[in-house]
């Protein structure tokens, strides 16, 4: 079966923009990939497509998101059934040097640009997929573009933030202590400095939205997304915890929940091939 397989982006085989470059992954298997830039919205919008397949995929990264991310998508699903689209927000992978802005409407502001990527390219039916600020972004997209969207995943995301989410927030606004993993690949993407004061001003961004609009981050979008919506969640994300799933379930309609008893907050990467598994199955039923 065909698979599609994400490099991280930060790989010097990329030479430009708009150039498409090959890499073997542990030998397993070698594809292309394009990234691209094109302009849309009043802005130039790169981004990453993989996969051939009639089911086209919007992926919503995280603030400071690499590709790679998804790796667990990429290298599971199968690229004759689906073509991919991964949209970097200005500031975001290679929409740089213009920085990120977390001023009031962010999250808005990244879904209108992930819309007007799709209008440029004339793809008129797709599914969105969205993890954690990537979720919130995706299900503000699904409100706003409802008559375009078939289907809806998101997954250890919520609609509001609670003083107990941003004492949570709080223990990693020094981005030093999470993990290497994450924050290792990110330094080498954006540079420390740039990692670290973004990361802090995402924190600042939450606190404002928990100190302007009593944590309001897109409640009123719920009731707005007409897409079947599959809401994934681990039991033991200690950074958005489970209720948000359960809130989501509650105010979205035509939703299913699927809670991961042992999952955490980067589920999609400790169980790739059952989380992959559930999410092709959801895309691939008729609702």
């Amino acid at each position: 079966m065909p698979r599609i397989i994400f490099i991280n982006h930060n790989t010097s085989l990329l030479m430009s923009d708009s150039s498409a470059f090959t890499m073997d992954l542990r030998s397993k298997v070698s594809i292309e990939m394009n990234s691209t830039k094109i302009k849309g919205n009043g802005f130039e919008i790169n981004y990453f497509k993989g996969g051939n397949g009639p089911k086209k995929l919007l992926i919503f990264p995280i603030a400071l998101g690499l590709v790679s991310d998804f790796a667990s998508l990429a290298e599971n699903l199968d690229g004759e059934k689906y073509t991919i689209y991964i949209c970097d927000p200005i500031g975001n992978g290679l929409n740089r040097p213009l920085n990120r802005d977390f001023s009031p409407g962010f999250l808005y502001r990244d879904a209108d640009y992930a819309i007007a990527l799709m209008e440029t390219l004339g793809i008129d039916r797709y599914s969105m997929l969205g993890w954690c600020y990537g979720g919130r972004t995706a299900m503000i997209a699904a409100s706003r573009a409802a008559d375009r969207v078939d289907k809806l995943v998101v997954w250890n995301c919520s609609a509001y933030v609670t003083a107990k989410d941003l004492e949570q927030y709080e223990t990693i606004r020094d981005i030093h202590r999470c993990s290497e993993a994450f924050r290792l690949p990110r330094f080498v993407m954006y540079g420390e400095k740039y990692v670290s004061d973004t990361w802090s001003r995402l924190v600042d961004a939450y606190r404002k939205i928990l100190d302007d609009d009593d944590g309001d981050v897109c409640r009123g979008e719920l009731a707005k997304i007409n897409a079947p919506t599959l809401i994934l969640h681990g039991a033991k994300d200690v950074l958005v915890p489970v209720e948000h799933g359960v809130y989501l379930h509650e105010n979205i309609k035509h939703s299913t929940l699927e809670i991961f008893p042992e999952g955490g907050h980067t589920m999609h990467m400790k169980y790739p091939e059952k989380f992959v598994s559930i999410v092709d199955n959801f895309l691939s039923s008729i609702q």
